[in-house]
């Protein structure tokens, strides 16, 4: 193998390891783990010292999923997951009391009451960048196939001419 080409695949599992490390809270650990791409905005508000801060649509999001006993150990501020209508749903906790926790997305003022049982979880991490890359994905495929066929044509260009220009040096 080419040590360009294993100096690439070194870099891609490192780029990898370092962002599921980033999204995952810290944390290599992925049981009982989910990735979600946010597409509201309504997580879209100011800035405040929370542990997971406010977010824009197309973030990347990495949920915990919660046992039964975790879901009490839910506080204000976290950001929790829950289904509403067969949606998966993202909104920061600013109350829990009697068996309910209330929650709303940071753009919105409405709070929605859900039981803790109906708790799916809460987010560990979250990544703008790649939640917008995989956005721009999803919607351009096309695009994002031609450009991976430049990228492609470009690199497999390049070898053939650095390998010709190794085999006139040595002669």
């Amino acid at each position: 193998m080419k040590p360009l080409m294993l100096i690439a695949i070194v870099a891609i599992i490192a780029v990898t390891v370092v962002v599921t490390y980033d999204l995952n809270g810290h944390s290599l650990d992925l049981r009982d783990r989910q990735v979600v791409l946010v597409v509201t905005d309504s997580m879209d508000g100011d800035e405040h010292s929370y542990e997971i801060g406010s977010f824009p649509a197309n973030t990347l999001v990495m949920i915990q999923h919660l046992s039964e006993q975790e879901k009490h150990f839910l506080r204000v501020g976290d950001v929790a997951s829950y289904r509403e209508n067969g949606t998966l749903v993202q909104h920061r906790v600013v109350q829990v009391e009697d068996g309910y926790v209330y929650l709303h997305g940071d753009n919105n003022h409405s709070t929605e009451r859900v039981m803790i049982e109906d708790i799916d979880g809460k987010v560990v991490g979250t990544n703008w960048v790649l939640g917008h890359i995989l956005a721009y994905i999803s919607s351009n495929f096309l695009a994002f196939l031609c450009i991976l066929f430049a990228i492609g044509a470009v690199a497999v260009v390049y070898a053939v001419f650095s390998e010709g220009k190794k085999k006139v040096t040595a002669e």
